[in-house]
């Protein structure tokens, strides 16, 4: 089955036509998804985002909505559910947005997690186009074939995925935590060998 006959994939905003400038009347401050919302695929509840201030009101259709799906444009391609915790996130145009999803046939959290599967990104790279800046058109996603298994099993891929990526979150805090641990401790060491050297260097 295509993708393009359970959503609907639409460009997001040109910030720059609403950015907000000296001479504006009007100033409303947003938060906007940036390609560093990318960054991290394990954990959709803390998306980083940057403060956007327009001078005027920016349509709802270009604000994030719970279930949409977020995908950059440029590569590398990732996709960005959005959950109850990441609504009314300005989109600007270097994403697309694949919305209305069809609940009843997909789980938009599966279709994230099945884009950024290496199958996916692998077929996506091969269609990028442009040298400078290289980027798939909205054609491609819409034409891409998906895998879908039942709805009860695509719940089973989201929840087994997802509990995968809590403990990768987790393992990757202790690797921080250690390290850090790691370096205090040998700067407490080399700190207390250079006082007893010091204090040995006045004895003698």
């Amino acid at each position: 089955m295509k993708l393009k006959e359970l959503v609907d994939i639409k460009i997001g905003l040109s910030l720059e036509r609403k950015k907000a400038t000296p001479a504006s009347m009007h100033l409303i401050e947003y938060k906007a998804l940036t390609l560093k919302s990318f960054l991290n695929l394990t954990n959709w509840d803390e998306l980083c985002c940057e403060n956007f201030i327009a001078d005027k009101k920016i349509g709802v259709q270009h604000l994030t909505k719970i279930n949409d799906v977020i995908v950059r444009t440029r590569s590398p391609n990732y996709a960005l559910h959005i959950n109850d915790k990441n609504t009314g996130l300005v989109v600007s145009s270097i994403m697309a947005v694949i919305t209305n999803i069809f609940p009843n046939v997909l789980n938009s959290k599966y279709l994230a997690y099945y884009l950024n599967s290496g199958q996916i990104q692998n077929q996506l790279t091969k269609n990028i186009q442009g040298t400078s800046i290289p980027m798939i058109k909205v054609s491609n996603l819409l034409d891409l074939d998906i895998t879908l298994p039942s709805l009860t099993e695509q719940s089973k891929i989201v929840e087994y995925l997802t509990v995968a990526n809590y403990e990768i979150d987790l393992l990757h805090q202790l690797i921080c935590e250690k390290d850090k641990l790691k370096q205090e401790v040998f700067e407490t060491l080399i700190t207390r060998h250079a006082k007893v050297t010091a204090i040995q260097g006045k004895t003698q």
